[in-house]
């Protein structure tokens, strides 16, 4: 009886004819699934904008690789080699030539046994 009669005074409270209430219900119900469902769109949309931003991501990560290794085949020690004689001109100083360096302070000949080596002295000490 008393949950009955806290029901009555709730009721009574919300004030107006019984018809006022019961449209004041039936548009909480309405506003509630109106939001209910927006919710849902708004959510399946973001899962499908996250599902493209990441398919995207994997894209780029293949197509960074694919860089790197165009990179690393670019920047070959052969292939510049290869560049440089061929279309700029260049060449591996013959035994006996001068090599001058900026202004003319650094200066040496080249012995035989430098080219050989292939070490950094061989370029650097003079």
């Amino acid at each position: 009886m008393k949950k009955l009669q806290l029901l009555t005074r709730l009721v009574n409270r919300v004030g107006g004819p019984l018809h006022a209430r019961g449209l004041l219900i039936w548009g909480a119900v309405l506003v509630t699934g109106v939001l209910c469902i927006w919710q849902q769109v708004y959510a399946t949309r973001l899962a499908s904008e996250i599902e493209e931003l990441q398919h995207r991501r994997e894209c780029l990560r293949t197509e960074i690789g694919f860089l790197r290794m165009e990179c690393v085949t670019l920047s070959s020690r052969e292939r510049i080699q290869e560049y440089a004689r061929e279309r700029l001109g260049m060449r591996h100083p013959r035994p006996g030539e001068t090599i001058r360096l900026g202004d003319g302070t650094i200066s040496r000949t080249i012995r035989p046994g430098d080219l050989a080596a292939g070490t950094d002295d061989a370029q650097t000490n003079g």
